[in-house]
């Protein structure tokens, strides 16, 4: 590995809560089928479903080996507002997770197993190259995908912004400038076409149009932060999870005690309302109105009473 990418940071979809326990699922999955390949190879492989006691033993391992993947997605999940999480750090993170599991399976197999031809040291060593088999063929393929997923939004929102380049009749207030945790500008994008926002742990997906197509954006900063930045937009908190634009809003409908909010792109599903957020909305529909009549005779469809009560 070069030092720039010892130094480089991961892409941040690996950081997403999401894909942190999903990575769990798909390595526990290909080790169901890895195990079943190597199991009849090994002297110290001891799992099979063929009765009752080693059943049990082999779900107990695979209980307690989940788990521990768990915590440590789970804790670098919690730290990733703390530590900047180079390929470096992530690969020793990871190896940290297989020695674990090592000296798990070791323990395990020492105690509750016993291999006779075996000692411990070999037991260790075997357990050692087979789980970093199992778990690093899997994280290589989630990098290289999240990689993949990360450079494919850059390159959208490149485009994105060459575009908007060439227009020139956008002027500075239809553009929303965008800072991540660091208070970094990661992007400019135009309002007339943001959608809305979605809070995701530490991270806040954007969702945008370009060309007639809905895209996507993650951009790592807490929700407050870009609510407080974007307070003088068309963008208004409606949930503790969402943010929307004004002007995207084709109406507000209600269902039982809920209300949705109905954009105006068919690709987007209605976005619920908070009774807490509800009357800042409104008031952020009215102020749009009356700024958009001043320009204007069209303004946005009006909310009815009985979504407002």
């Amino acid at each position: 590995m070069t030092k720039i990418y010892k130094n480089r940071e991961i892409p941040k979809f690996l950081l997403d809560k999401r894909y942190l326990f999903g990575s769990v699922i798909f390595v526990m999955t290909f080790s169901f089928l890895f195990m079943a390949i190597y199991t009849p190879f090994s002297n110290t492989a001891w799992f099979d479903l063929s009765n009752r006691l080693d059943l049990g033993m082999t779900v107990a391992f695979y209980i307690v080996a989940v788990s521990i993947m768990l915590v440590s997605k789970m804790l670098m999940s919690a730290l990733q507002n703390r530590i900047r999480f180079t390929y470096a750090k992530y690969i020793l993170w990871a190896v940290a997770e297989i020695l674990l599991i090592s000296l798990f399976y070791t323990h395990f197999t020492t105690v509750y197993i016993g291999i006779a031809d075996y000692n411990t040291i070999q037991i260790f060593t075997k357990a050692l190259g087979c789980i970093l088999m199992i778990v690093a063929i899997p994280y290589i393929i989630l990098t290289l995908y999240a990689a993949y997923r990360d450079k494919t939004e850059e390159l959208q929102m490149l485009q994105y912004e060459m575009s908007l380049s060439e227009e020139p009749s956008v002027s500075y207030p239809s553009l929303v400038n965008l800072y991540d945790y660091n208070g970094t500008l990661k992007l400019t994008i135009n309002s007339e076409s943001l959608y809305y926002m979605e809070s995701q742990d530490n991270y806040v997906k954007i969702y945008y149009e370009n060309q007639g197509k809905l895209l996507s954006y993650m951009l790592r900063c807490r929700t407050k932060a870009i609510e407080e930045n974007l307070a003088d937009t068309t963008m208004v908190r409606c949930h503790r999870s969402f943010m929307v634009n004004v002007m995207k809003i084709n109406h507000i409908k209600k269902a039982a005690k809920a209300r949705y909010i109905v954009l105006s792109s068919e690709h987007i599903k209605p976005i619920p309302v908070s009774k807490s957020y509800f009357k800042n909305l409104i008031e952020k529909i009215d102020l749009y109105n009356a700024s958009a009549l001043a320009k204007t005779p069209v303004a946005m469809p009006a909310i009815d009473d009985q979504v407002k009560e």
